[in-house]
């Protein structure tokens, strides 16, 4: 949409649509705008509420000064005008701006729409438990302002305990390790190793349950990265799946 700009969310026109608006040339607006902003700093009023300073450049790159102006600022022109013109020019800009919405309302849908499939993908690929999957749909949705009262609440543990390998491995009194475990866990195609992007541009492994796996434990959201998860086991399966591998 021409023209159309948005400032932290505020949505704005500049000054020079709303001189073709008026009628009136450019530079004559712009005079009244900076009079209008001596007289808001005066009464000190913040002028960022109707008008922020900005510049466009002609067909010839050369660069000149023009102004984002809110609904608040067009409010503002129009109730220095009168007669015809100040009716055509209110409607004008009422229409403008409720254009603005819709288009915004459509694209933030659009975007809205796009970031929940990724975060399905990335539930998908990590294959992670229905309480991790919820996590991170309430997180994307918190980070894009979409409401979550309508994400049900899920508690992963249920009926079933559910433990780290170490933690079961020691309470049953097993004889090997949990590195040879997972090796183990590796090897029968219960576990399997995964990778991703590490903020200094290298690569971090991590472990994984795959589908065979999670017959007996799931994949939570790990403590230490978002982008990673960590297997942890139904107490209840547990030996089953250890003499499973040992």
């Amino acid at each position: 949409m021409d023209n159309l700009i948005t400032m932290n969310r505020e949505q704005t026109i500049t000054s020079l649509e709303v001189a073709e608006m008026v009628e009136k040339q450019h530079n004559e607006l712009m005079k009244d705008i900076r009079r209008y902003c001596e007289q808001l700093s005066l009464g000190k009023i913040p002028q960022s509420d109707f008008f922020t300073e900005n510049t466009y450049r002609t067909d010839r790159g050369k660069e000149y000064p023009c102004y984002n102006i809110t609904k608040k600022g067009c409010e503002f022109i129009a109730n220095k005008l009168t007669g015809q013109k100040g009716t055509e020019f209110t409607a004008r800009y009422i229409n403008r701006f409720h254009n603005m919405e819709n288009y915004i309302q459509k694209e933030s849908k659009g975007i809205a729409e796009q970031g929940i499939a990724i975060v399905k993908f990335i539930a998908d690929d990590l294959r992670v438990s229905e309480a991790s999957r919820l996590f991170m749909y309430e997180n994307y949705c918190k980070d894009v302002g979409i409401p979550t009262g309508f994400l049900p609440k899920y508690e992963d543990n249920g009926s079933r305990e559910q433990c780290s390998a170490t933690v079961l491995l020691q309470r049953n009194r097993c004889s090997i390790k949990t590195a040879k475990f997972n090796q183990l866990l590796i090897s029968a195609g219960y576990m399997e190793i995964k990778q991703r992007k590490s903020s200094k541009g290298g690569t971090k492994e991590y472990k994984s349950l795959t589908s065979k796996g999670l017959k007996y434990g799931v994949n939570l959201i790990s403590n230490r990265n978002q982008k990673e998860v960590q297997p942890y086991y139904y107490a209840d399966t547990f030996m089953e799946l250890y003499k499973e591998v040992y």
